[in-house]
């Protein structure tokens, strides 16, 4: 794995380098030493809670054994191996599951990370739950989406006819957690207790990235002996000229603070599409804060000769693959036209490991040169608590949290929006250096999310902004901190939408669809309560046909 960067870039990366070596990265950052972030003790006292990460991978190859037999007693069991998890406990899951694809004889994995009930259905329907493993992966052990999920699925394999139920389901937690409990009281298969000092966007290689990839047939052993191996260039005694994760770090730290760039635009070819989602959790949720952020925008629809605004820079992710060839002519007309480019080369797909913890240390050292924490998200839990708000005031008999009016818009608007204006309203709302987040609260089937990206690719064309996509509640766990946290740089559109087929969650007074409506409700007040720009329409069923009609409006 090797980096190049076209000259505009190569200047950029030097002076993030000037600055990481008067903060003297390499040396405090290996002996996490907490005040290249932080000078006062209550954060530097969290920050050193959070550290683990840096050689997990020595961590986990001393347990390989164990998470290597157990990959092999799923294999001799099931067909299925549904991943229920969010943000850090499920996007690294499925940058394998993607990346590898079905392994000839080993169990095919299913990564759900929603409360939509139109997608659980569809993964439902794809599995006997009899012959499928469910993994509950949850650092804390209490995240409401994969608690429902648990609590639906667990009922489905009673069901099935199945005796021991527990025997279908395996956790991935910390020690201590009610999770760890619950593994334990139904009689779950396998509970692997990780490191508590990992926080869940930098667990690629400890138990919530490697366990689900062993499953599916990734030879684990190689991919975190190639990352332990690819470590020593990274690592402390290593030159920090020449160093792909400190380089990248200070790309991107004195793009944002030096040129004013925050966009930070990933060229990746299809065969390593989802590494964006995961990439875009990390930055999006460690750096977006304080005012503060570097805003990456990942699965844009890539054009020729496109003219990007000043705010744009970019990282092309390289595989030599066909369709990166693509990408690379892209990467190639956009350095000639004096943007900056930034290379990494990755020449085996198991260097993948090697690129989630270069990743990871170039996201601390950005957070270095903006003076933030990377390892907090303190605007994540409001949504998460009006969303339970709102879930109570249904139990209580009062207004269901799916929206009646068709569009509610925050108070930068006086009154409400008209459908037909809704186009020229959004765009002017947009300010100089803002971005805009299409967030859909929907299952996207194949013709659904074609329909939606071509909303967003409308929106960007029109408006040559960088215009970020998430699925709702996926986002919440991902660019969430970063559209409360950053410097109000952000439109927000959200679109929740009525079930095709709702589903009752056991145990629960809502449904999953209402569950999801509220999610969405509760992250518009959210954003409105920090007087973000925001717009939220709730479409009816047929959804494509809604889908459509908005998407005509612009």
């Amino acid at each position: 794995m090797n980096t190049q960067a076209n000259p505009m870039a190569e200047g950029i990366v030097r002076e993030g380098e000037i600055k990481l070596e008067g903060l003297e990265f390499n040396t405090k950052f290996w002996a996490k030493d907490p005040t290249l972030w932080k000078q006062d003790k209550e954060s530097m006292d969290f920050i050193v809670k959070f550290l683990g990460w840096q050689k997990v991978y020595n961590w986990t190859l001393e347990r390989i054994d164990d998470v290597l037999a157990f990959a092999e007693d799923v294999k001799q069991n099931f067909k299925h191996c549904v991943i229920m998890g969010m943000g850090g406990s499920s996007l690294a899951p499925e940058v394998f599951r993607t990346v590898f694809g079905k392994q000839n004889g080993w169990p095919e994995l299913i990564v759900l990370d929603t409360t939509n009930p139109d997608w659980i259905g569809a993964a439902r329907a794809r599995i006997n739950p009899a012959e499928t493993l469910f993994i509950f992966a949850s650092k804390s052990g209490g995240t409401v989406e994969p608690s429902s999920q648990f609590a639906y699925f667990y009922d489905e394999v009673k069901k099935a006819g199945v005796k021991e139920p527990g025997k279908n389901f395996a956790a991935i937690t910390d020690a201590g957690t009610g999770l760890e409990a619950l593994a334990k009281k139904n009689g779950f298969r396998k509970t692997f207790i990780n490191p508590s000092d990992i926080g869940g966007r930098f667990s690629a290689l400890s138990f919530f990235g490697i366990v689900p990839a062993a499953i599916m047939g990734v030879d684990v052993k190689r991919l975190l002996t190639i990352a332990q191996e690819q470590a020593e260039t990274f690592g402390p005694e290593a030159p920090e000229k020449g160093n792909a994760a400190v380089q990248l770090g200070a790309y991107m730290g004195a793009c944002n603070v030096n040129h004013s760039k925050d966009k930070m635009t990933l060229l990746t070819p299809k065969d390593l599409a989802t590494f964006g989602l995961w990439a875009e959790q990390l930055v999006a949720e460690s750096t977006g804060k304080e005012g503060k952020g570097v805003v990456p925008v990942a699965g844009e629809t890539l054009t020729q000769n496109f003219d990007y605004r000043e705010d744009r820079f970019f990282v092309h992710l390289s595989t030599g693959s066909e369709d990166d060839k693509r990408v690379s002519a892209i990467a190639a007309d956009l350095a000639e036209r004096s943007y900056p480019v930034f290379t990494i080369k990755m020449d085996d797909v198991y260097q993948l490991g090697a690129m989630f913890l270069l990743w990871e240390i170039a996201t601390a050292a950005a957070g270095a040169i903006l003076g933030i924490d990377p390892f907090d998200q303190p605007n994540v839990q409001d949504a998460k608590t009006r969303t339970k708000n709102l879930l109570a005031d249904l139990e209580k008999g009062n207004v269901s949290p799916e929206t009646t009016a068709p569009i509610l818009v925050s108070s930068d608007i006086a009154g409400e929006v008209k459908l037909e204006t809704l186009a020229q309203d959004l765009y002017s709302l947009l300010e100089s250096n803002d971005y805009v987040a299409l967030l859909p609260y929907v299952y996207p089937s194949e013709e659904t999310e074609k329909a939606l990206l071509g909303l967003r690719d409308k929106i960007m064309l029109r408006t040559k902004r960088a215009v970020l996509f998430g699925y709702g509640p996926r986002y919440l766990h991902s660019t969430g901190q970063l559209h409360k946290g950053d410097g109000n740089n952000g439109v927000f559109l959200i679109l929740s939408a009525e079930p095709a087929n709702d589903i009752k969650i056991p145990g629960q007074h809502y449904t999953f669809g209402q569950l999801c409506n509220a999610q969405a409700l509760g992250d518009f007040q959210a954003l409105q309560a920090k007087g973000r720009r925001v717009i939220k329409i709730h479409l009816a069923q047929p959804l494509l046909e809604s889908i459509k009609k908005i998407s005509d409006l612009f």
